[in-house]
């Protein structure tokens, strides 16, 4: 089936302006399928700004994702009576509640031939432990009646009963074929692209970048890249970044992107950032941006103006990380973390430095070698050209999500008979 064909619902939780990567994700990739010719319908939170994106229709129209919106998703897909419904799912962006993780099911009753593709942007389900008893029962009984094996605590029927499903990272990928064995079958790995639109490369937007940040034209600067929540590791690279400044003593640091919201109820505050390098006696020396709009090229203008990229995430780096796209695509030496599932596409000292998480006298380390090893930062740099090439453009996401619908769709059609 041809893009001026086929008509797509998206149904996400998130949608600018909410302050979450996966929101600009897939606004930025809605948009791009509209202009590839795709009929795209956007159903979505009633926090979202229907006219934040182009060429395609955004229905602000869930004010939550529970039991009682569950009906109102069925209608509306129902009344479109869409050839492909593709779900953005991280359970987050639907308030952890295990009603989405069902939602595949039900869509499949409601409308048997269209076909349903899923990306998990991470491997963060539902939780329903974290909601009232009756939402709990609610969610045994409704599996019991939806019948079957395979019905995950976290994913529900997503992962069994969408015709295809996406992930960002094949250590993702390993953890969702843990709740389905055979997963990888109808699975594909698409890392995301950067999330900003780009700026023009050179020594002016360097220099610009750099007026904004508030950083002397010569002095070497780190960048974080990404919004601010708890699992960034941002304690220890303020920390590990003090002492790269005991030994360096011009180091800037730049902290790019704004506090998201405590999606995660840890009690984590962007102030204890503050205090950390208060503590440390740098606060002076660390430029902070904040938010800044997903369709400006502020962003990228602070990436233009750094010399070195420093991503420290707590439980190791992956593809699906859309802050290494960033700054991957600004031709950056990456400095990020191993973590417990290693990325097979990152090459220590080839593409990424990686160091261990959580520790900010392996970042600093890190961070010291980059600086005083040119070569060293050439060949990260040069990795980072590489990876962009290979994962991180958007005509590469889009050709690969394009792919997946056509594949989904003439399943589809071989099983319908004529």
């Amino acid at each position: 089936m041809k893009p001026e064909n086929t008509r797509v619902l998206v149904i996400t939780g998130v949608f600018p302006p909410m302050p979450i990567a996966e929101g600009d994700h897939i606004a930025r990739l809605s948009q791009g399928l509209a202009d590839r010719g795709y009929s795209v319908d956007v159903l979505t939170s009633t926090q979202a700004d229907g006219k934040s994106v182009k060429g395609c229709r955004v229905h602000p129209e869930i004010e939550h994702w529970n039991w009682a919106s569950q009906g109102k998703v069925l209608r509306f897909a129902q009344d479109l009576k869409p050839d492909l419904i593709f779900i953005w799912f991280i359970g987050m962006a639907f308030e952890f509640h295990p009603m989405i993780s069902l939602i595949p099911t039900r869509l499949k009753a409601a409308l048997p031939g269209t076909q349903i593709v899923t990306q998990i942007t991470a491997p963060v389900g539902v939780r329903p432990k974290d909601h009232p008893f009756l939402t709990r029962l609610n969610l045994k009984l409704s599996a019991r009646a939806l019948g079957g094996d395979h019905i995950s605590y976290e994913y529900g029927t997503i992962l069994r009963d969408s015709d295809r499903v996406i992930a960002m990272a094949k250590p993702h990928l390993e953890r969702f074929a843990e709740h389905l064995p055979g997963l990888e079958d109808k699975s594909v790995i698409i890392p995301p692209p950067p999330l900003i639109p780009m700026s023009m490369p050179g020594e002016a937007s360097r220099l610009k970048g750099r007026e904004m940040l508030g950083v002397p034209a010569d002095a070497p600067l780190f960048a974080y890249f990404g919004r601010l929540y708890v699992g960034k590791g941002l304690e220890y690279l303020i920390k590990g970044f003090a002492k790269v400044r005991a030994e360096v003593p011009d180091a800037r640091l730049a902290i790019i992107g704004g506090a998201a919201p405590d999606y995660f109820k840890s009690g984590w505050s962007v102030d204890d950032l503050h205090a950390i390098a208060r503590e440390e006696g740098i606060e002076d020396v660390i430029s902070w941006t904040g938010e800044f709009p997903f369709d400006t090229d502020a962003g990228s203008l602070y990436l233009r103006a750094a010399d070195y990229a420093v991503l420290p995430f707590s439980e190791g780096a992956a593809l699906n990380n859309s802050s290494i796209a960033a700054c991957a695509a600004h031709d950056l030496p990456v400095i990020t973390t191993l973590g417990d599932r290693p990325e097979p596409e990152f090459i220590d000292g080839e593409n990424v430095l990686l160091v261990q998480p959580k520790d900010a006298d392996a970042l600093a380390e890190g961070m010291l070698r980059t600086l005083r090893d040119a070569a060293l930062a050439a060949r990260l740099r040069a990795g980072s050209v590489d990876l962009t090439k290979k994962y991180f453009s958007w005509d590469a996401t889009l050709d690969s999500t394009m792919n997946v619908f056509r594949d989904a769709l003439a399943t589809a059609a071989v099983r319908v008979p004529a």
